[in-house]
């Protein structure tokens, strides 16, 4: 049985990680997130105080607490790394958990428009797709695609079962992905997602933070996404004649 101030913080956690509050975000307030989870003060500033230990938030005086902008690194897909980090002989599918549009007045539309240079004032909203990743029939990734409301039409959702979503996008576009920038974080998730990964509740798993972009640096999709920690390793291959600085 989860602790209050840990249910408060596996709320705010899970906001984070999942993509409702980006980078910049403003957290609700104290006194808001008292009166959400009817608990005291005390037992939200420790679970706000533990979420700035771990870097997921700022809190600013007199401004309140704010999503923290993450470290992030460019990979180029010129067969450096694969698509998903693993071996491309295995079997993928994916279950759908969600597929649903957020309108342009959803709290959740107007803080990704921006990311994806679209106006927040405008008829357009942002897609959200909750995905349970199977490899060779195994749990192994939960992801939360957002894209763009107008981008929804490419995307084949019974291509999507079996293929992933940029190779859906490329087939579909003939536009092509140039870009990925991402951002990895080992998390320990909560018992809804332990369970759907089939992993063991309280153990650490890793997270990504993916940006898709074309040429041109315009973003195409966001997608947050949770690795199963018991069947994922984040290996990259370094080409040495152009390493990055931090493999020197």
């Amino acid at each position: 049985m989860q602790l209050k101030y840990q249910s408060v913080f596996m709320d705010i956690q899970n906001k984070i990680l999942s993509g409702y509050w980006p980078e910049d975000a403003m957290v609700p307030t104290e006194l808001e997130l008292c009166k959400k989870h009817n608990v005291s003060r005390i037992t939200v500033r420790r679970a706000l105080d533990d979420l700035v230990q771990m870097g997921l938030i700022r809190r600013a005086r007199g401004k309140g607490s704010f999503v923290c902008k993450t470290k992030q690194y460019t990979e180029f897909r010129n067969g450096l790394v694969s698509q998903d980090g693993m071996e491309f002989g295995s079997r993928i599918f994916n279950r759908f958990l969600e597929d649903a549009v957020y309108g342009p007045k959803t709290e959740l539309a107007k803080n990704l428009l921006p990311l994806f240079k679209r106006r927040i004032d405008g008829d357009e909203g942002i897609v959200r797709i909750r995905l349970l990743r199977l490899v060779d029939d195994h749990p192994y990734a939960l992801m939360s695609i957002f894209f763009p409301e107008s981008t929804s039409k490419y995307i084949d959702r019974e291509l999507l079962v079996r293929h992933s979503f940029l190779d859906v996008y490329e087939m579909s576009t003939g536009n092509r992905i140039s870009t990925q920038h991402r951002t990895v974080s080992a998390v320990i998730p909560d018992d809804e997602q332990c369970n759907l990964l089939g992993a063991k509740t309280g153990t650490a798993h890793l997270w990504m933070k993916h940006i898709a972009c074309l040429a041109d640096e315009s973003p195409v999709a966001i997608n947050y996404a949770l690795y199963n920690g018991n069947l994922f390793d984040f290996a990259v291959n370094i080409d040495m004649k152009n390493p990055p600085k931090a493999a020197l």
